[in-house]
């Protein structure tokens, strides 16, 4: 035994400079458009050029990162020697993470996967990145794998948030909001809310574009405001008090919960903190935005659901069901996608409960938790849209990806169509050339403004053989088209604006509470942003933390928390489909806010069906 050991030494220390070799590489590894042979007078000349493109540069930064590399993988053989700690799980997660950076980095810096696959040079450095970052990936959640599971999260004594958790942590919220929608006052306007007042003060007509019960909602406020008092200024800030009370009593019910279930005073300190300092919580506070009440909806069923799939007696609590019936109302009331969130993931929780119930039971669980809140739903908006005479909204809404697609594939390929698909597509987006030039890599809007409402169900179709056949031939092109479409919501880094800034209203005075008020206000978040702080509102930093958090339920056996995650895993896909994701990071709202709880609610099960889970 003595006589290996010297031998493990060597191949532990050889492992180690070898990952921290590739980490630092990847970490330091610039990357540029392939190179050009026709800028070389030789092939020796172009040879030289690959490899120092290949090879990079190893300076002062490279040795101080290998030495940091080599420090964290030292570290971390010794942390994790023996344990588990997710074993091929933690690898694919790693290896999804690094695959996720560089390809964000491609489509960000080029447009497409020039930067990793446009030449065999480029391929074999970012095979080389792929590894250093797999590598580094894999210690980092190792080390925060053991992080949790060799700590605990329950407090067996009395603290500050033992009694009254809720009531505390809702006014701690509203204390730490109000100054900045005091600053913002009324109320800082984004286009959505525009158009929203818009319709209901009769500047626009009705339509369902927007959720219109959200829309009669806060336009109803503010032309309430006007008739009553002669200043709809004073109706948006009613309505924004409302708003931000929605969502400190959706935040605060997550300490509050916690808090029942013997979470620990540190862990719903930090919850509480990261409330109160990530600036995107202040920064929409002060915003009129349908996606505030909505996310806030969304929290509390999430809550509702966790709680559900934990003991699913409580189905048998009329309190409770009433609670989840409404909850659920709000989530599809609040926003026009919530009803694929309630339906997809009330799918997922009735699979999961199957086994649990006789079928009587089963029927009650599927009608009275998922399937009567949708029909209930769906209801109400119908008979708001018929007594508003609104007009339904553009289905071209939901073709954002599909169309984004056909435009990318006219630019470069226009002339391969023939008459067929030419007319199939302007049926439903127009003329071939003006939607080949409208092509965004950013946004889908520009091209889906083009879509013709008058278009028929058969006009779909058509379009749809056409979008197929183009597939067939260059599937590339398709593949291209949709990475660009979504790489921005996995990707860390990638900037992403969060707060929302419309030109003046002539109706609603803006501009805050004093001159300069509002400028300041955006001059924090955009510092913010440049800070530490600005990590905590990372959208694709988000999306990562709901992955590692996925695999840790799995790993640990927790079928329960898994699957109350499934509203998240909606949400990310109704990200997918937005138009884009520069500017709009509202619509992971529903993921960057709920997955505190989550975290808590996994962390806080029951010592013996914990132990049981890690078995």
């Amino acid at each position: 035994m003595k006589e290996n050991r010297p031998a493990c030494t060597k191949t532990a220390c050889l492992n180690i400079s070898c990952k921290s070799f590739l980490t630092a590489y990847a970490l330091c590894a610039v990357f540029h458009a392939p190179l050009d042979p026709s800028q070389y007078e030789t092939a020796i000349d172009l040879c030289i050029a690959s490899i120092y493109e290949l090879l990079g540069a190893y300076d002062l930064k490279f040795l101080l990162l290998s030495i940091l590399s080599a420090f964290c993988y030292g570290f971390a053989a010794r942390r994790l020697e023996g344990k588990d700690c997710g074993g091929r799980s933690r690898t694919v997660l790693a290896c999804l993470f690094a695959l996720f950076l560089l390809l964000g980095q491609s489509y960000h810096e080029a447009g497409d996967s020039s930067l990793l696959f446009g030449s065999l040079v480029n391929f074999l450095k970012s095979a080389l990145a792929f590894a250093g970052f797999s590598c580094l990936f894999h210690a980092l959640t190792g080390l925060a794998w053991d992080a949790l599971d060799s700590h605990s999260f329950q407090s067996g004594g009395k603290h500050f948030f033992t009694e009254r958790a809720f009531s505390k942590s809702f006014l701690i919220l509203l204390g730490a909001y109000l100054p900045f929608l005091l600053l913002a006052f009324p109320g800082n306007l984004c286009w959505d809310a525009i158009g929203q007042i818009e319709q209901v003060i009769g500047d626009a007509p009705y339509s369902t574009h927007h959720p219109l019960f959200h829309t009669l909602i806060m336009g109803g406020l503010v032309k309430a405001g006007e008739a009553l008092f002669h200043s709809p200024e004073i109706g948006l800030f009613t309505y924004m008090l409302l708003q931000d009370a929605a969502l400190a009593a959706a935040l605060a019910a997550t300490i509050s919960v916690l808090s029942r279930r013997g979470a620990g005073f540190g862990l719903l300190l930090t919850m509480l903190l990261l409330y109160c300092l990530t600036p995107v919580y202040s920064n929409i506070a002060s915003t009129a935005l349908k996606d505030v009440p909505y996310s806030a909806c969304v929290i509390v069923y999430v809550i509702c659901l966790a709680l559900l799939l934990e003991r699913p007696e409580r189905l048998r609590s009329r309190k409770f069901v009433l609670s989840f019936f409404s909850i659920q109302l709000g989530v599809i009331l609040l926003r026009n996608n919530g009803l694929y969130v309630v339906l997809l993931a009330g799918m997922v929780s009735f699979f999961y409960l199957f086994r649990k119930y006789g079928l009587r039971e089963r029927i009650l669980c599927l009608f009275a938790s998922f399937g009567g809140s949708a029909l209930a739903a769906r209801a109400i908006l119908a008979l708001l849209a018929f007594t508003c005479s609104a007009s339904p909204g553009s289905m071209g809404e939901m073709m954002s990806l599909p169309f984004q697609q056909t435009a990318r594939y006219l630019q470069l390929y226009q002339d391969e169509i023939d008459s067929q698909e030419r007319d199939a597509i302007q049926a439903v987006l127009g003329d071939v050339g003006t939607v080949a030039a409208k092509y965004d890599p950013a946004s889908a809007d520009p091209v889906k403004a083009l879509f013709d409402r008058t278009a028929s169900a058969g006009d779909l179709a058509s379009y749809l053989k056409a979008w197929l056949r183009g597939f067939a031939r260059h599937p590339g092109t398709y593949f291209e088209a949709f990475f660009l479409h979504i790489y921005g919501w996995f990707t860390p880094g990638v900037a992403n604006s969060i707060r929302y800034e419309a030109d003046a209203y002539d109706a609603i005075r803006q501009g805050g509470l004093f001159p300069g008020a509002e400028k300041l206000l955006i001059f924090y978040y955009r510092f913010a942003g440049r800070t530490p702080l600005g990590f905590l509102e990372n959208i694709g930093l988000g999306v990562w933390a709901l992955f590692f958090l996925t695999f840790y339920q799995k790993g640990h056996g927790q079928a329960a928390a898994l699957c109350a995650g499934a509203p998240l895993w909606v949400s990310l896909l109704i990200c997918m489909a937005s138009p884009c994701f520069f500017g709009h990071p509202r619509y992971a709202f529903p993921i960057l806010f709920t997955l505190p709880f989550l975290y808590g609610f996994t962390l806080t099960l029951a010592p013996a069906a914990r132990k049981a889970a890690r078995k």
